[in-house]
């Protein structure tokens, strides 16, 4: 086997500035694109742990009873645990404590900005795995061209990129896995490669800190470890290198036990011993779904690894102990999760438990551009441009609309295995329509802000209760009149709703509260809004029913007609206050009846609790924070 290509003392600086710019490029353009919330009970079981930890110094899970959080377990003093790993939850404490300080724990939007700050965490982990993988195709000899092609196919073209924006595990998962392999695979080309192995033990470590599941991985990088070099025959050098990999483990595998005693009193519980009874799907079916299902497949969420594949050849002749880890990494993944019961990964995005194995599949394509002919190149550059477009595209889906949007929606078709119902072609359908309902042309009123799903028919457009606000906005291109029917009965135990209609900026008088009463508004060509504005009233707290929510006025009709034409009914784009309680709370950024425009946190944060200066110091931090690290990274890559 031949040594890697030598980088020249030349390019020694810059092949270290590479990765580092290409770090701080990708952490700023992360927090740009960052949603500001969390997608899973498992995140927020996870976000619990953390703020558990941050206040009370404490690893138990104490959320309210309505909290989404998942899987949790009773330790023996009776509390409730969570079983995931524990490194997410430390590495987001810093950024729990930045959340902390715009918004302290008795101020309004502790939760708010604490959950914010959290869910940045990821933006780094998975642009210093881009980072990570430029640094390792350098080291083995791809051009800088090619190196940095590899990070980007990896941080834009792959589900990377959404992961990227959630607090799920499996980005770091991704990196402490690459940093386990890399370090394996210097260690190889280095006299001593002591401290190589120990970064190498030490991350595999702390990957099972991550994930549990992720032990399944650890006899291939052993097994790495002691293979022998070419022409090695000493087997005392290979017992030294497993020794010193071991040896990194250590503070991983001590972070466990102190988890593991922490939570149920014994080192040897993981909390997981439950779940070994789940494996239940046969395997063929599990690989079918994970590989090649057009809801599921690897290849359609990240299309770059066939890069990958295709390179393994090329590869082979030089670097086979890089092909056997890689292969060998993927294929212990999916023996474990396709026969696993819930091989999805759940409502997500893609095969999320596949993630981690995807930096390592884009690495075999480091020689696809070494050494070829002209038109080998120009096929090898085709190829690369047409899988990057086809994984960009498919995931910007992911990352405009909230994914669990269209998983919450009622539908009578496989998402897994029907192609039309795919999330990477029905995410686009979805922003589509939204698109045009915010596209308002002549003679169209739009609900916008503040009102809540419909009662009754879940189709129906109307019947809707407004919150403390409800906005209605209008563009018309001739004289139109708008119609509304206003139902402000409410119990007599609720407070009365002192009703007001603002339009054009005016309050209108001598309304009657606690009537049903229609309403006729004379529109002029132009933009138009009008507010309904209401005490609100909680029909739990009176006692009048189980729903939770503060109730303003009922829109039972409303129609737009125009001059001389035909009555239309409103365009639907409203969005539902921001609830309170937790679980309504993290449904509503995805409730198919809240009709978001982007998954964004300068779209939520208008519409959150915290206002004022908290708000746009939030903001304008988050902004100038991300610009100063895509502007080093600039400077960096020019030096």
């Amino acid at each position: 086997m031949r040594d890697h290509p030598a980088i020249s003392p030349i390019k020694r600086p810059a092949a270290r500035r590479l990765p580092l710019a290409l770090f701080l490029l990708l952490t700023g353009f992360y927090l740009l694109t960052m949603s500001g919330h969390t997608y899973s009970s498992d995140a927020e079981t996870m976000y619990a742990v953390t703020r558990g930890i941050a206040t009370h110094s404490d690893v138990a899970v104490a959320a309210p009873d309505d909290a989404p959080v998942s899987a949790l377990r009773y330790g023996p003093d009776g509390r409730s645990y969570s079983p995931y790993g524990i490194l997410p939850s430390l590495l987001a404490l810093p950024l729990f404590a930045v959340g902390a300080l715009v918004a302290p724990p008795d101020a309004v939007g502790f939760d708010y900005a604490t959950r914010f700050a959290v869910t940045a965490l990821n933006a780094p982990v998975t642009a210093a795995t881009a980072a990570l993988l430029t640094a390792w195709a350098l080291r083995l000899g791809a051009r800088r061209s090619v190196a940095v092609a590899l990070a980007l196919l990896y941080a834009l073209c792959t589900f990377a990129w959404p992961y990227a924006r959630t607090f799920f595990s499996e980005p770091l998962a991704a990196l402490l896995l690459l940093l386990a392999a890399e370090r394996v695979d210097a260690a190889r080309h280095t006299a001593n490669g002591r401290r190589a192995l120990l970064i190498s033990g030490l991350a595999a470590g702390l990957l099972v800190a991550t994930r549990i599941a992720s032990a399944v991985v650890l006899p291939v990088i052993a097994l790495a470890v002691v293979w022998p070099r070419s022409g090695e025959r000493v087997s005392a050098e290979r017992i030294r290198r497993g020794f010193w990999w071991t040896l990194g483990l250590a503070p991983g595998v001590a972070l466990i036990l102190g988890y593991n005693l922490a939570r149920f009193g014994t080192l040897l519980a993981t909390g997981y011993a439950s779940e070994s009874r789940l494996f239940t799907t046969p395997l063929l079916e599990g690989l079918a779904g994970l590989l090649l299902s057009p809801g599921k497949s690897l290849f359609l969420y990240a299309p770059p690894v066939l890069l990958g594949l295709f390179g393994t050849v090329r590869l082979w002749q030089r670097e086979r102990a890089v092909v056997l880890l890689a292969l060998g990494v993927l294929l212990a993944h999916l023996l474990l999760y396709a026969r696993w019961g819930e091989w999805e990964g759940g409502g997500v995005w893609g095969p999320r438990f596949l993630l981690p194995t995807v930096p390592l599949l884009l690495i075999l394509a480091v020689d696809l551009f070494n050494n070829v002919t002209a038109w080998g190149r120009r096929f090898a550059l085709a190829a690369a441009v047409s899988v990057g477009a086809l994984g960009f595209v498919g995931n910007l889906g992911g990352v405009l609309l909230n994914f669990d949007t269209y998983l919450n929606m009622p539908v009578e078709v496989d998402r897994v295995y029907d192609p039309a119902a795919s999330p990477l072609v029905a995410q686009w359908r979805i922003l589509a329509d939204r698109v045009a309902r915010y596209a308002t042309t002549a003679s169209h009123c739009t609900l916008g802000d503040g009102f809540f799903a419909p009662e009754g028919d879940p189709e129906a457009a109307l019947l809707r209760r407004s919150g403390a606000q409800g906005a209605i906005r209008c563009a018309v291109a001739a004289p139109t009149t708008l119609i509304l029917a206003l139902d402000d009965r409410r119990p007599p135990q609720a407070p009365p709703s002192e009703l007001r209609l603002r339009f054009a900026n005016r309050d209108l008088v001598d309304l009657a509260s606690n009537q049903a009463r229609a309403y006729h508004f004379l529109l002029a060509p132009g933009r138009s809004d009008l507010a309904i504005v209401a005490a609100t009233w909680n029909p739990r707290t009176i006692g009048f029913s189980e729903r939770d929510d503060e109730l303003g006025v009922l829109v039972s009709w409303a129609r737009v007609r125009p001059v001389g034409g035909e009555p239309r009914p409103l365009v639907d784009a409203a969005i539902a206050p921001l609830p309170e309680q937790p679980r309504p709370r993290w449904a509503w950024y995805y409730d198919p009846h809240n009709q978001h425009l982007v998954d964004h946190w300068a779209w939520y944060l208008p519409r959150s609790e915290l206002a004022g200066l908290r708000a746009l110091g939030l903001a304008v931090g988050l902004c100038l924070i991300a610009l100063a690290l895509i502007g080093g990274g600039a400077r960096l890559l020019r030096a």
